[in-house]
């Protein structure tokens, strides 16, 4: 008996010692497809850990450039993988996994009226505005984009509150903070079961928002991350991605 039991020691540490666990940055307009897709590939790494963390794409850029350890970095537009991998800490080349759209949401209907472009005459009606951080969430700069475009920046600027990631203006919408958000469609897309409706943005109002990634040199020897990359890439990775309302590359 105990040379049974020391056996199944001796094998579960072996089985524990294969074991991976990787860190992965995921920006958070892709946080619920991402969240999904890792449910889906630890069905077939059962021993394994992938740990997910979202945020606003420049914020996590500069914390992994100061040396905070992802193994994989997935960012809200090509902007941030590129950098990276300038910086020399990539082993993989920037690799589109999603492109980005923009909704206006909001729980009003009438707000929706029109889309982006009526916005102006509502602006009586608007009190708040909300979209993400420009300086380091490329969906803000996106937001940002798209009133500039339309002429319409100043008539909201006093009106606009910034959130730090993504997530936040969807927050604030639904909580009554702001009237109106421009958002990632990916947060609020019928699978959500959102609280508010949303419109979609015409996509020539703003840069293409390329989502792309990089595995990192901190997941060198780590053949997890490349297998987590891969199935990202792969069909059923895809067709969770644009189940969130993402287009595909």
């Amino acid at each position: 008996m105990k040379k049974i039991l020391v056996f199944f020691g001796i094998l579960l540490c072996a089985v524990n010692l294969y074991a991976e666990k990787i860190s992965v940055f995921v920006a958070s307009s892709a946080s619920k497809a991402m969240s999904e897709i890792k449910d889906e590939f630890i069905k077939t790494h059962p021993k394994d850990e992938v740990e997910l963390v979202f945020g606003a794409s420049g914020k996590y850029y500069q914390l992994l450039k100061e040396g905070r350890e992802f193994d994989l970095f997935f960012s809200a537009d090509a902007k941030y993988a590129t950098e990276i991998s300038k910086d020399g800490n990539a082993i993989s080349e920037p690799k589109v996994y999603a492109l980005g759209v923009v909704a206006l949401y909001a729980l009003d209907d009438e707000l929706l009226e029109g889309g982006v472009e009526a916005l102006d005459e509502k602006a009586e009606k608007i009190k708040h505005l909300s979209i993400a951080n420009p300086k380091v969430a490329p969906y803000g700069e996106a937001a940002k984009q798209v009133l500039n475009h339309l002429k319409i920046y100043d008539s909201f600027k006093d009106k606009i509150v910034l959130g730090d990631n993504i997530s936040q203006p969807v927050a604030y919408v639904d909580s009554g903070a702001a009237e109106v958000g421009i958002v990632a469609y990916s947060l609020v897309s019928a699978i959500n079961h959102p609280k508010g409706k949303a419109v979609l943005v015409d996509e020539k109002l703003f840069t293409p928002l390329e989502q792309s990634f990089v595995v990192t040199k901190y997941a060198k020897n780590k053949k997890l991350a490349n297998e987590f990359a891969d199935f990202v890439s792969s069909a059923r990775g895809k067709e969770i991605i644009k189940k969130y309302g993402f287009n595909t590359p």
